[in-house]
Formats: structure tokens, C-alpha cells, sequence
């Protein structure tokens, strides 16, 4: 292994003693061995770091505590640590497989021009694989593109856990900003507004767990954030006001889909103005919420039902031969967490 690891990866964590050591594990098992590991823990009061000590005895693994900075300094501090050529991310209750970065590094390989790359993932939640980040069979955008494509859904799929960027462009466009409370895609836009090249691995080489706990669940305090990447992006104001009508439905969705119909009618009214009563959803947040809970009741329902185990594919058979003894040890430790 050379002075300067092929990756370094940046792992921040915040009172997830539970979750990080299969995160952690699943990265001591890549195929690809010629990283390191950069853990910065948001000042945790559970017994991260007593856990972490057993995964700093390889000298690949490096932990830096802070006192509850937040997101982005936790990152930045990470960046500061870094000093592989390129940069890639994992959260703390996510897992790799174990060709994730072997994958990564072919890709870069055969696509040197490109440098913000990201990969499908499996999303895990309800106890199940209920599906993939986005269609594999689906064609979408790579090489130069518009600044807002990194911002919002309606531009590109990619999630935080799935990308990698060479430490070269950090150092040109600078680090997360610090303002920044929830999302990071401000840095994104700047990198593809100044020509940064996108490539794109359709295999789901991660797997996303969804859950209560997520701070990506804030979703109407990170709209700000959100504007703030779309005015990063420097687009028109044609493509800005469309913009920010996809990401007002988007921010409203969310707050439908988790009952709170009337305050995603309050929003859409206060940032589309008379736009927002010609709008689908504006009507939708009108259904009374017993009967959305209901619905949801009945979509969760159908979700474990047809994505149970048991009529799996022999691929997702796969992937669950090696999620269930990681979630298992998981068990195992929250048991001994409780007991101490």
C-alpha cells in the first residue's frame, strides 16, 4: 500500500453505537484493501468510543471526536484528515458490499475524465430489501451538466453513501459549508456548474437503511439548504423557478406522506402563491389524515408482503446471506449495550 491511500473514507457518526460496527465491518471486508477509514464522531454520549478502539488498532482506521459541531464540520474535519486521491462516503447506519470500492476503482480506471461518481444501492427497510435507489434499465444524464442536477430529485439519484470525488476537487471548490445543517448538495452543484464530469454505476453496490432516526428526515428545515444549492447551481431564472417548483412538491410530499397535510398546504401556499392550487398535490392535502394513515398502513403492509425473503431473487438471496449475520451481531450488541 502506497503513502497515499486510492480512498479515503469519510465516516461521520453521532450516537450510533449500535449501527457503526456493521458499518465499520462491512468496510473491513472490501475486496479493494487500499483505503482508509476516517471516523469523526459528532461528540456521541453512547460508548462509541470505547467501540471504536477495537477498529483503530488497524492502522487504517482513524478517529477524531468532536463536541457536537454538526454535520458538515464533522465532514470538513474528515476532508482536513484525508489523504487518499479520492473521496468517498458511508454513513453510519449504511453497508457496503464487499466490491463496492473494487467496482469504484475499475470505474475510475475506465473513466478518468470523470469525477463525481456514484452507484446504485439497495434500500432496506421494514426488516427487508423493499427495492433499489433507482432503475437500473432507467438511461440517465452522465459527463457535463446544469449545477441543479445535484439538487433535489428531479435531477440526479445519488445519495451521499453512493459518491465518490477526487481530494483534488475539494481542494479547488473548497469544503461543505459550514452553515449547512442537513444536506451537502451546495458543493455538488458548484462542482457540475464549473464542468465537473458525472459518471454512473447502475449496480447497487450499497445498502441504504431507512429509518426513524435519519436526520434526513428534517425535510422542511433543509428546504433552505436546498434553495441555497439550487442558487449554487447558477441557472436561469426560468430553470431556477422550475426548480424550486420541484422542490417545493417535493418538500410538500414528504410532509403529506407523514400526515401533515395541512401543513404541506400552508407551505405550498406560502412559496408557489396562486401556483400552488393548480397543483395535484395541493388537493391531495386536503384527504383526512385517519384515511392516509390507513393508506399507509395498508402500503406498508403490501411492502412486506411482496418483498418477504421468501419470494426473493436468488441475486437478493444473495445479499441477504450477507446483511443477516451483520443485523444479527447488531442484536447481539444492543443486548450488551443494555445489560452494561
Amino acid at each position: 500500500m502506497s503513502d497515499s491511500p486510492f480512498f479515503s473514507i469519510v465516516l461521520p457518526t453521532y450516537n450510533r453505537a449500535v449501527m457503526l460496527p456493521t458499518a465499520l465491518e462491512t468496510l473491513r471486508r472490501q475486496t479493494f484493501t487500499d483505503f482508509e477509514v476516517l471516523i469523526v464522531d459528532d461528540g456521541s454520549t453512547d460508548n462509541t468510543p470505547e467501540i471504536v478502539k477495537t477498529w483503530t488498532q488497524d492502522s487504517r482506521f482513524k478517529y477524531k471526536f468532536l463536541d457536537h459541531v454538526g454535520n458538515m464540520p464533522c465532514r470538513n474535519k474528515a476532508l482536513e484528515m484525508a489523504s487518499g486521491i479520492w473521496i468517498t462516503n458511508i454513513d453510519s447506519d449504511d453497508l457496503w458490499l464487499p466490491n463496492r470500492l473494487e467496482k469504484f476503482a475499475a470505474y475510475i480506471q475506465r473513466h478518468p475524465q470523470v469525477g463525481f461518481i456514484f452507484s446504485n444501492g439497495y434500500l432496506y427497510r421494514f426488516g427487508r430489501i423493499i427495492g433499489v435507489d433507482f432503475d437500473p434499465l432507467k438511461s440517465l444524464p452522465e459527463g457535463k451538466m446544469a449545477g441543479h442536477y445535484a439538487v433535489g430529485r428531479s435531477g440526479l439519484p445519488y445519495l451521499t453513501t453512493n459518491l465518490a470525488i477526487p481530494r483534488a476537487l475539494y481542494d479547488k471548490y473548497g469544503h461543505y459549508r459550514k452553515d449547512m445543517v442537513i444536506l451537502d448538495n451546495e458543493l455538488y452543484a458548484r462542482m457540475l456548474a464549473d464542468g465537473v464530469e458525472v459518471g454512473i454505476i447502475y449496480e447497487p453496490l450499497a445498502i441504504r437503511r431507512i429509518h426513524g432516526g435519519q436526520v434526513t428526515h428534517q425535510w422542511l428545515g433543509s428546504y433552505p439548504e436546498s434553495i441555497e444549492a439550487l442558487k449554487a447551481a447558477k441557472p436561469s431564472a426560468e430553470v431556477f423557478d422550475q426548480e424550486k417548483l420541484n422542490l417545493v412538491l417535493e418538500f410538500s410530499d414528504y410532509l403529506w406522506r407523514n400526515l401533515e397535510g395541512k401543513k404541506a398546504r400552508c407551505f405550498m401556499l406560502e412559496e408557489l402563491g396562486e401556483k400552488a392550487p393548480k397543483t395535484r398535490l395541493y388537493f391531495l392535502t386536503f384527504i383526512p389524515a385517519p384515511l392516509l394513515f390507513l393508506a399507509k398502513k395498508l402500503r406498508r403492509l403490501y411492502l412486506i408482503l411482496i418483498h418477504s425473503p421468501i419470494f426473493a431473487s436468488p441475486e437478493t438471496k444473495k445479499i441477504y446471506q450477507f446483511l443477516n449475520p451483520l443485523l444479527i451481531s447488531e442484536g447481539i450488541r444492543e443486548r450488551d449495550s443494555w445489560s452494561s
